[in-house]
């Protein structure tokens, strides 16, 4: 639908995009629920501070946000925009894994 009204109407092929992607996103994250649900029962049988699962869900949904508007960018022909949305979800990613590789060299440290 949004390669047929691209050459028309290149507005709202853009629009229709974006609202297909929220459609699907909206409909995946009911399945979502569950395997979040499982990781959290996980992580309070561990004892896994509950703040570091919630940093690495965050990371997640990042990336995933990331490559979604990357490829819309690119699918617009702005692959130098595309470009600079990766560099910038990479630098969250990096600064947002921070206190998980701290956890977990402080975890090794105890073990030791």
């Amino acid at each position: 639908m949004s390669g047929l009204l691209k050459k028309d109407k290149p507005e709202f092929a853009l629009l229709v995009t974006v609202s297909s992607g929220v459609i699907l996103l909206l409909m995946i994250l009911s399945s979502l629920t569950g395997a979040v649900t499982a990781f959290d029962t996980l992580v309070s049988k561990t004892g896994v501070d509950q703040n570091l699962f919630s940093g690495v869900l965050k990371i997640i949904g990042i990336g995933y946000v990331t490559e979604y508007a990357s490829a819309i960018c690119e699918d617009y022909g702005s692959r130098s925009t595309s470009n600079k949305i990766q560099l910038a979800g990479k630098v969250t990613i990096f600064l947002m894994a921070l206190p998980v590789v701290n956890a977990l060299v402080e975890s090794v440290k105890e073990l030791i």
